[in-house]
């Protein structure tokens, strides 16, 4: 569902989509919604900051590393250290893949793509596969 979306919205790379659902996706519903807040917390820090650093910098491997480390940083410092590795992921794909055009449009088609992954499995999870983990005791 999530890759449809994506398609019909024209995203450029719209299997983002489907791989974040994926990603994200655990057989009871608060993993899944865990799992889907911290990447869609370090995709919004990741591709900002990437976005960011290659309108500033353009492509250079040390632009993509300082922009790596700050990412990390950020997450650290904000309470989502959890959701770096996510980050420097996104930091990864806006720097990294060779796009032309503005890299706040790549960081912008990243964070839908990766969004439309994430309410699709947050959905999946909740409505048609809501199985929950028994609680010991």
């Amino acid at each position: 569902m999530s890759l449809y979306l994506a398609r019909f919205l024209h995203l450029p790379e719209s299997y983002w989509a489907a791989i974040s659902a994926i990603i994200v996706m655990y057989s009871d519903v608060s993993r899944t919604k865990k799992a889907s807040g911290f990447r869609l917390v370090g995709t919004a820090i990741g591709v900002c900051v990437g976005a960011a650093f290659a309108a500033l910098f353009g492509q250079s491997l040390w632009a993509f590393g300082a922009a790596v480390a700050l990412t990390v940083l950020l997450c650290a410092l904000l309470g989502f250290a959890e959701a770096a590795r996510l980050a420097g992921v996104a930091v990864a794909i806006v720097m990294l893949v060779g796009r032309p055009g503005n890299p706040w449009v790549t960081a912008l088609h990243r964070f839908l793509e990766v969004s439309f992954g994430i309410v699709i499995a947050v959905l999946v999870s909740t409505l048609i596969w809501p199985a929950q983990t028994a609680k010991r005791e």
